[in-house]
């Protein structure tokens, strides 16, 4: 009984500060959607089709990036320190060649555009939104470099002060660009994607100033003895990271392709689509938080071989995030009312929203098991199979099986519904494929 209180008050240690940063940033999309409902419906439509697509590209070149934290959780575990350098070094050089793939694609939406009808006013605006987006990838994945090696070392609390500060300075200063308060420029929801540009990359430079100079992490020295690119190095960051950013590309990009699949059913749609998200989103910070802690946790276990460790830190994970994110989903039932007529001021949106609401709160549980179980098995080194799965549940079910419902149906079209329950289905796909990964995974480890 002490060893799993000791691994809940460890999970919920980790994981608090992350929650905490999780939702500090989850708050920029949020207040991006406030200010854009309040300019006009043209600007929430091109913020919900933008940052949707600019969240499935950024994550999955994050998701590469993340190969970083198994990686130096390893070598933590194993007290190998004298290695992180090298691979915290190692994970910022994929930064700068991943920003600058991730630039083009964002650049060059018209395409994308085009093949979904987005109407032209609606795309002009996407596009200048997506372009100013896409200046904050360095300074965004530098950061999640420097909170990959963070989580890592099981020291994230810096994480959430930087995170509040990043909330707190995108809340003053989109505003003031979006609405051209003190005499500044009205930019609508271009002067979102600037706030955000600017946040990041002070973001970037307070998370390596923090790993350079304090006593957390300054005797490791994360920053000196610069060398030149090993491909030994890259290859075992790629090896892991890949899979991990294919995953997040298609779990990610799975809901940003709903704003683009429902454009042809008009503005009210995409508003009701990106409101939806952001409530999902929101709730899945908790389970995220909980699977990284457990991502962490799990790589420190395994470095020390510790296997009987890894076993109950992976089902202590499962079972805190499961619980919390069920009880969350039940209150985001009861609460949707108010919750909605607070975000969106258009009675059309409104109305679609809260008829779709039931399907986030169901889908909070699966969310949580599928995220948990494959954050597990990332922790240890186990991350190929997991893509598969991730392609077979979101593009699979969610995205092919909610167009079917949508658009044709088994009696009639369910519109925007489709797409939601083709959502909640692809997630409990993914939670039984995923956990019977790792009851396999942890059989042959423990025996």
């Amino acid at each position: 009984m002490s060893r799993s209180n000791s691994l809940y008050r460890a999970i919920l240690a980790h994981a608090g500060p992350i929650l905490i940063a999780q939702l500090a940033s989850m708050s920029t999309t949020l207040v991006d959607t406030l200010i854009s409902a309040r300019v006009n419906t043209v600007d929430l439509a091109a913020v919900g089709i933008g940052s949707g697509l600019y969240i499935s590209v950024m994550l999955a070149a994050a998701g590469v990036v993340q190969g970083l934290t198994p990686i130096a959780a390893h070598q933590v575990g194993a007290k190998e320190f004298q290695r992180l350098p090298a691979t915290f070094q190692h994970g910022l050089m994929l930064c700068a060649l991943l920003a600058l793939g991730c630039f083009a694609i964002l650049a060059t939406p018209n395409w994308l555009l085009r093949m979904n009808a987005v109407s032209p006013e609606v795309a002009e605006r996407t596009r200048a939104y997506l372009f100013i987006l896409a200046l904050s990838l360095p300074g965004t994945l530098i950061y999640r470099a420097c909170g990959g090696m963070l989580n890592a070392l099981g020291r994230p609390r810096a994480l959430m002060f930087l995170g509040l500060a990043n909330a707190i300075s995108h809340a003053l200063l989109a505003p003031a660009l979006a609405f051209g308060w003190l005499g500044l420029p009205a930019l609508g929801a271009v002067g979102c994607a600037a706030s955000v540009a600017i946040n990041t990359s002070l973001l970037a430079i307070a998370g390596l100033l923090y790993l350079a100079r304090s006593k957390v992490s300054r005797d490791l020295h994360l920053l000196r003895g610069w060398q030149r690119p090993q491909f030994k190095q890259l290859a075992e960051h790629l090896k892991l990271g890949l899979p991990i950013g294919m995953s997040m590309f298609v779990e990610m990009s799975s809901f940003a392709l709903i704003g683009l699949l429902v454009a042809s059913l008009g503005a009210e749609a995409i508003g009701a689509n990106r409101l939806l998200g952001n409530f999902a989103g929101t709730c899945y910070m908790l389970p995220l938080s909980i699977s990284i802690a457990t991502l962490a946790l799990v790589g420190q276990a395994a470095g020390a071989q510790d296997w009987p460790r890894v076993r109950r830190t992976a089902l202590t994970g499962l079972f805190l995030g499961c619980s919390i994110s069920s009880v969350i989903g039940l209150l985001l039932w009861l609460f949707a009312g108010p919750l909605v007529r607070g975000f969106v001021p258009d009675p059309a949106v409104q109305a679609m929203a809260l008829g779709l609401v039931v399907l986030i709160a169901l889908y909070q549980f699966c969310d949580a098991a599928q995220t948990i179980a494959a954050q597990a098995l990332r922790g240890l080194k186990i991350t190929t199979l997991p893509m598969l799965g991730h392609i077979l549940s979101f593009w699979g079910v969610g995205l092919a099986g909610g167009w079917w419902l949508c658009y044709q149906g088994w009696s009639e079209p369910l519109g925007l519904a489709g797409f939601w329950i083709a959502a909640v289905a692809s997630s409990g796909l993914a939670s039984v494929l995923f956990g019977a990964m790792l009851a396999l995974a942890l059989k042959r480890k423990t025996g």
